[in-house]
């Protein structure tokens, strides 16, 4: 048994310094919602603190919930073994589970990107009163990043650092529904203007 702890000890050692490095993830949505534009594409982004650019993200979990309306159309953008873009039911995508390999020995290298886009979900609704939809990620269990190294690990596996809980904070975010198209409202404001002008 010590030896197996001594054994994880020199992997982690191995790491650069962790510092203080901190995880959540981002929802970013691609338009605001109207009649014209029922659906907005909902991207689900893993970010960490990192200034020295020396871990990349390895692997988490999460379910996205939405103040109402439907998903659909889940798309996994990083898909290493074992992802998952999870149980879609109504407002609710249950399980969703993302990461990516970083095996040097082979010349598998992780992308480094961070943020990095995990997956992509539509989002649609028939309910145009003016409102802002809740977004956020519940029951997260694990969001980890990597050491990333060029190079062949002396031993099997690269080092590994787990931010859930004490270093995460859970994802939220915004859908924004207006009652009539954007367009609308731009090519309206002239009329407007020229209405008020000819009243004074």
């Amino acid at each position: 048994m010590r030896r197996i702890q001594l054994s994880l000890l020199t992997v982690f050692l191995a790491a650069p310094t962790l510092g203080q490095i901190t995880g959540t993830y981002l929802l970013s949505t691609s338009n605001a919602v109207s009649p014209g534009a029922p659906t907005t594409t909902i991207g689900v982004w893993a970010t960490w603190t990192d200034p020295n650019a020396e871990w990349a993200f390895a692997t988490g979990d999460y379910d996205l919930a939405a103040g109402d309306g439907v998903f659909s159309n889940p798309v996994n953008v990083l898909n290493g073994p074992g992802s998952s873009a999870g149980v879609i039911a109504s407002n609710m995508i249950s399980g969703a589970v993302n990461g990516q390999l970083h095996i040097p020995q082979i010349g598998l290298l992780a992308s480094r990107d961070n943020p990095i886009l995990l997956a992509t979900y539509d989002w649609t609704t028939s309910n145009f009163i003016p409102r802002s939809v809740s977004l956020d990620t519940s029951h997260t269990t694990f969001f980890e990043i990597g050491w990333w190294d060029p190079k062949a690990y002396a031993n099997p596996h690269p080092p590994y650092l787990r931010l859930f809980p004490s270093a995460f904070t859970p994802g939220s975010g915004v859908i924004i529904v207006i009652p009539v198209p954007a367009a609308w409202v731009v090519l309206a404001l002239p009329l407007v203007a020229a209405s008020r002008r000819r009243r004074c």
